[in-house]
């Protein structure tokens, strides 16, 4: 079987992960090495730049009931103000995701692994005027399409 790719393990991300149409030229899996879902297959995703700030957990409270339901979460803590995400306009192109109740302060749902509730992978804005649905780059494992992973859906 394939190695696991994690984003810092790229030499080139932006030039290695997309292919000449902006979208993931990898399959995207959770990023727990012990899990192996599936989130998204190779080519559904579009590469886009959106704030970071929108991916943190927003209070101490939010952050508890998250942790309470199920969900395995880490805040991201890095000064960068935006990063690359996969976005999809549709919830039904993902593989396999889980999505958190919405926080009620922001608006947000974020998105984690449907297998181990590894999270946040991304997030989806309630109030956005369109709908997008984000999985951050650097919060997932690739694969080459057609390499085989054990576990691809429920």
């Amino acid at each position: 079987m394939a190695e696991n790719k994690a984003y810092e393990n790229f030499s080139d991300p932006p030039k290695q992960l997309i292919t000449s149409e902006n979208q993931n030229s990898f399959d995207i899996y959770c990023p727990d090495s012990s899990c192996k879902g599936l989130i998204l297959r190779a080519n559904h995703g579009i590469l886009v730049e959106r704030p970071k700030e929108k991916l943190r957990i927003p209070d101490e409270q939010a952050y508890a009931d998250l942790k309470t339901n199920g969900f395995n979460i880490k805040n991201d803590t890095s000064s960068s103000q935006l990063q690359g995400f996969w976005q999809l306009t549709d919830m039904m192109a993902f593989e396999n995701i889980g999505f958190s109740k919405t926080i009620i302060e922001t608006g947000i749902k974020y998105l984690c692994c449907a297998y181990c509730n590894a999270g946040p992978l991304g997030y989806h804005d309630t109030t956005a005027n369109e709908k997008e649905y984000l999985i951050a780059i650097n919060r997932a494992r690739k694969l080459k399409q057609g390499q085989i992973q054990v576990r691809e859906s429920l």
